[in-house]
């Protein structure tokens, strides 16, 4: 009785550091705008990337507002690569976990109506929270041997012109999030497992100035998120089955972009974007059933920044070309960076091009490569986890499609 219950505990420690590891690496995704994309989302914030900018500023749909009805469909295959070697854990197993990027496909849609000479609708929906990532039975497996995370995020908003230089927008949100998370330790002796759901609601806000012709730069707002998550936790063979809870607090999102024109053809873009992330200090799990805290995971995240400039041709008429650089700063501490996503910095290059293919249709392409500095994991034995080592060899390549329909 004693040893099953010694388990549970390690079981309970296996799980809460899951939801713990996925809950705090910064997981949001970028990869919402095939045109951004193809600069390193440099100066998006200021319309620089037709109707997917809204996500980043809503105030940007004022520039489409003489187009009437304007559609745009994003999709973005992501094709991560990031394996642990070198690894050491307590309860042994492989020191290498293989590939534990899964590729992803990640849609995005954006629709934008002039209601007046004034005002102007937009809707954005997107995928703004993601994780998937999957190992090989390794040392590392208790730690975390599968995740995945999806959200879906409905976004209205409305923009206000006022005058001929300054725009005011404001929009809310609504998003759903499930998570499913699972570890086990080497040779499948014991398999944790966690899932979860929630919806809630936040709000978006921007500012669009343009004072002078051939300049505009905008300022984007996306408040945090508060969801409630509610599912179960389970534990085999030993027949653990309960509900757990937990709260998470999406980061507040500040993205400023500028874009100058230098000739009728040639443009130069840049932007800075802050995510609080530094808010994830600690993740409460807490069991339904008695309502305990099963175990408070410390995070002591950083926040996270990304630094970005770019330039765009019109080659012709029709095409018009782009490329990018671009710097972020993960906000991963090494302290407590974990296999499930062993975040770190990147470096960004990237090009793209549009193409007009008639007086209705635009299409748009893009390809990203990221460096990702090598991350190491040296975490300790404590609260029934085994210790790990391991060092971490990442990079991700992107490749995103759209096309722009006025209907």
């Amino acid at each position: 009785m004693k040893k099953q219950i010694l388990t549970m505990s390690a079981a309970v420690a296996v799980l809460v550091a899951a939801w713990g590891s996925a809950f705090a690496a910064g997981f949001s995704i970028r990869e919402q705008s095939a045109e951004g994309l193809g600069s390193s989302f440099a100066g998006i914030a200021a319309g620089s990337h037709g109707l997917s900018s809204m996500y980043w500023n809503p105030a940007t749909i004022s520039q489409h507002n003489e187009q009437g009805y304007i559609s745009e469909s994003n999709i973005s295959l992501i094709l991560p690569y990031s394996e642990a070697k070198d690894g050491v854990g307590g309860f042994g197993g492989s020191s290498d976990s293989g590939n534990i990027g899964v590729l992803a496909l990640v849609p995005a849609s954006y629709s934008v109506y002039g209601l007046t000479d004034d005002i102007t609708l937009g809707l954005a929906i997107n995928a703004p929270l993601g994780l998937a990532t999957k190992a090989d039975a390794w040392a590392g497996s208790p730690h975390g041997s599968s995740s995945e995370v999806f959200t879906l995020n409905v976004n209205p908003n409305v923009a206000y012109k006022i005058g001929d230089m300054l725009t005011v927008a404001v929009g809310v949100q609504g998003e759903y999030i499930a998570v499913e998370l699972e570890s086990e330790t080497p040779g499948g002796a014991q398999f944790f497992g966690g899932e979860a759901d929630d919806i809630a609601f936040g709000f978006t806000a921007g500012l669009l100035f343009e004072p002078m012709d051939g300049t505009e730069i905008g300022v984007g707002f996306r408040s945090s998120i508060s969801h409630k998550l509610k599912g179960d936790g389970f534990l085999t063979p030993v027949g653990f089955n309960d509900g757990i809870s937990a709260k998470l607090k999406t980061p507040e999102v500040v993205t400023l972009g500028i874009k100058q024109d230098i000739t009728d053809e040639f443009r130069l873009m840049a932007g800075v974007e802050w995510a609080n992330w530094s808010r994830f200090k600690a993740l409460d799990i807490i069991r339904d059933d008695t309502g305990a805290i099963l175990a408070s995971t410390p995070q002591d995240w950083d926040d996270s920044w990304f630094f970005s400039i770019g330039g765009e041709y019109d080659w012709t008429d029709e095409l018009t070309v782009r490329a990018g650089f671009a710097y972020e700063d993960s906000g991963v501490p090494d302290s407590t960076r974990t296999p499930r996503v062993p975040d770190n910095d990147r470096y960004w290059v990237s090009v793209g091009a549009s193409y007009k293919i008639n007086g209705w249709l635009t299409a748009h392409a893009a390809y990203s490569h990221i460096f990702v500095e090598d991350g190491s994991i040296n975490l300790p034995a404590g609260g029934g986890l085994p210790s790990l080592t391991a060092n971490f060899d990442q990079h991700i390549d992107i490749v995103s499609a759209s096309a722009t329909i006025d209907w």
